[in-house]
Parts: C-alpha cells; structure tokens; sequence
C-alpha cells in the first residue's frame, strides 16, 4: 500500500524510531538520532532531588575510545564549548544536562544526545567507512546470491518482555516468506554489547524459535575477543568473508 506524505504519516515514523526502557538507572530513551558508527543514540534520564538528571552514559566517550584514534579525556575537554552551547556539561566522561521539571525533560534528551553525538563524531576519519557503507555492502552480497525478494530490510521484531528492535534485515523461505534469519551488520565493537542486549532478548520470545541470529563483523575491523565469544552465546557470529558460505545454506530453504 502506497502511503502519501502527511504529518500524520511523517510523526509515527519519527514515534517508531523511539523506545522507552526502564533500567536500574532510571529510563533508557532511545531518540530518532544516530551515530555515524549506526549505533541509534540512546540517553537515560532518572529523578534526583530537585528535578531530574538526562545522561549519555558515558556512550559517546566510549566510542571515541574505542575508535583507537584519539583519547575521550582530552577530546571532551577540546569540545566542552560545543557541548555547553546545547546546555550540557561533560561529567566524569558523560554527557549530562540537569532540568527542574517535568516539562523540560524532553528537550534536555534531545539536548543530551545533540551533544553526545558533537563528541563522538570527533572520532570520524575519512578513511572509516560508516556503518551504512558496510550494511550496504553486506545487503548487496546476500541479494546478489538469493534475490532482493527474499529480503526484507529494517524489520520489527519484539522482546519477550515488549521490547521493540529493528533488524537490519530479514532473509524470508521461498515458499512461504516467513523470515529464517534475522540479520545485523557490526561495524564496530561498541555495537557488540547492545547487539547482545537485543538478540538475547529476542531470543526468549518464543514467536521466533527455529529462527536464526545472526551478526556479521566487518573483516577490517579487531574485536575484542571475548565480546566476540559473548554474542555467540546469542546467535551465529559470522565474518564478512564468510558471508557467502552463509547464504548459500539459506539459498535452498524452502
């Protein structure tokens, strides 16, 4: 069905990109923004006396660090006026912005993840493909060997407890296109802990037993070994390289 433009359309695509999860540390937000690794930008947001306190949990720290290209302490310290000029501060390596209402608390997450992402893209080289580049190149390997049919890109999947995720793509049967594999491209190590968090709790949803996980890592890229080894506890952990030998398996599922 072909839907026209209109802001009816236009505010739930935006709604469907945001999820709200409790944690121990208060509300994870995910926001409708992301960085250019491709991991979504994700804040938390908590009650403290006097109000309320937002963070980036130290994510956009994290990435810089582990981009191997420059230190978080120094870099956030060279950014602090940009982080300010969106109302933040820089607090023992997390993005933090305090508000006294409840009313404030929406645009200090939309202000907290402005500026994690300010601090993270610091990390960007010319040289470092994006996390778009290598899904496109992985989506144009598996369509190449079983059809652009057989693919259905950015599928909603739900955890067992109603988490809601988006698979970067869903390889279907010939016969009844009911999907037999869930697939995620990791261009970076800094996805592999939340890549954990999200195929784990699918894999609890009994909705898609017999259904396969798979996560595929860019050969250019060194990760940690025991971040490796922790997501096949999830799921297939696959290289590049080996992608073809992957899909040829599914090629004939009925």
């Amino acid at each position: 069905m072909i839907v026209s433009l209109s802001e009816r359309f236009l505010k739930a695509a935006i709604c469907e990109q945001t999820e709200v999860i409790a944690t121990s540390q208060g509300y994870e937000v995910t926001l409708p923004q992301v960085y250019a690794s491709g991991n979504v930008v994700a804040v938390t947001v908590a009650a403290e006396a006097g109000g309320f306190v937002v963070h980036d949990n130290s994510y956009a720290a994290m990435l810089l660090e582990r981009s191997g290209t420059v230190r978080a302490a120094s870099l956030t310290r060279e950014v602090a006026a940009g982080v300010e000029a969106y109302g933040c501060e820089v607090v023992n390596m997390r993005v933090v912005r305090r508000c006294s209402t409840l009313d404030e608390v929406a645009i200090s997450l939309t202000l907290v993840g402005c500026a994690s992402r300010l601090i993270a893209d610091q990390a960007l080289a010319v040289d470092r493909a994006p996390l778009f580049d290598f899904k496109a190149k992985l989506l144009g390997k598996v369509t190449g060997l079983i059809g652009a049919d057989r693919i259905e890109p950015n599928r909603d999947v739900t955890g067992h407890l109603g988490s809601r995720y988006k698979i970067a793509f869903a390889v279907l049967s010939q016969s009844n296109g009911r999907p037999i594999a869930f697939v995620e491209p990791i261009a970076d190590p800094s996805a592999l802990p939340r890549k954990f968090k999200e195929f784990y709790d699918i894999s609890l949803n009994e909705s898609y037993a017999g259904i396969e996980r798979v996560a595929v890592l860019d050969d250019s890229k060194t990760f940690p070994p025991g971040d490796a080894l922790l997501m096949q506890e999830v799921g297939s952990l696959v290289r590049f390289s080996d992608a073809a030998n992957m899909v040829s398996q599914w090629a004939t599922v009925q």
